[in-house]
């Protein structure tokens, strides 16, 4: 990774984390609760005249951390058995998944923003009474995962965008987060995602700095080893050449 492109990547990585935090500000400062009820309860009942809230139930599934933790484990071993030579995207995977995890429940913790109360929406979710509301762990997990699988292909690109868009919805409709609750997950992931990326390099030269060693000792214990039959070979001929002589 070139200087450019290094300060970028801690440029924007520093602005995510920063929007990440002042939407966190704002939500605990500002009375904001009450129009973000009448956004939840809309799209609740938009989507119950639709389509139906099932299909939600399921697309949220999207951004499910058992189900991440899964498939990245999954995705390890394929790489490291099937792909060797290019084990990256799976690596930076599960680096994104750790960071984002740490970092979301870090800022759950300091902001402690209640889960959505309003009245007239219904939770679909028991659970999520007893935890915080931003920022989302769903939207922040979903975001930089599949941004992360889909570099290198405008299609999956425009599937991952698809993707993030369905599983944010379906948390609002869902009656677990707040509006504010997905913009701030989705800031989260982007800085969560930029730090997976400085990851992998630095790790990259790790291992190749362990390979390196690793084939020097290799190499310097086989030139041990031929000078040792050499100089075998070569006592066993003089001995030889001695006795003839006597």
């Amino acid at each position: 990774m070139n200087q450019s492109r290094l300060k970028t990547t801690y440029a924007s990585t520093a602005i995510y984390l920063i929007l990440t935090l002042l939407i966190g500000i704002f939500v605990v400062l500002l009375p904001l609760n009450g129009i973000e009820c009448n956004i939840v309860l809309n799209l609740q009942n938009f989507a119950q005249k639709t389509i139906g809230l099932q299909a939600f139930q399921i697309l949220t599934y999207l951004g499910d951390f058992y189900v991440w933790v899964i498939f990245a484990s999954i995705y390890l071993l394929y790489a490291y058995f099937k792909s060797r030579r290019q084990p990256g995207t799976a690596v930076e995977l599960a680096i994104f998944l750790v960071i984002t995890m740490a970092l979301t429940y870090f800022i759950k913790m300091v902001f402690a923003r209640p889960r959505p109360n309003c009245s007239g929406i219904s939770v679909y979710d028991d659970d999520l009474v007893s935890s915080f509301s931003y920022p989302s762990g769903h939207v922040s997990r979903a975001t930089g995962a599949f941004l992360i699988l889909s570099r290198g292909s405008r299609t999956r690109e425009s599937l991952a965008v698809m993707a993030i868009s369905l599983v944010s919805l379906s948390r609002i409709i869902l009656g677990a987060h707040y509006l504010t609750d997905v913009v701030g997950g989705i800031f989260l992931s982007l800085a969560a995602e930029k730090l997976a990326d400085l990851c992998v390099p630095f790790l990259k030269r790790k291992t190749d700095r362990r390979g390196s060693c690793g084939r020097f000792r290799a190499l310097t214990s086989s030139s041990w080893f031929a000078s040792d039959v050499m100089c075998s070979e070569a006592l066993t001929s003089l001995s030889r050449h001695h006795l003839k002589l006597l």
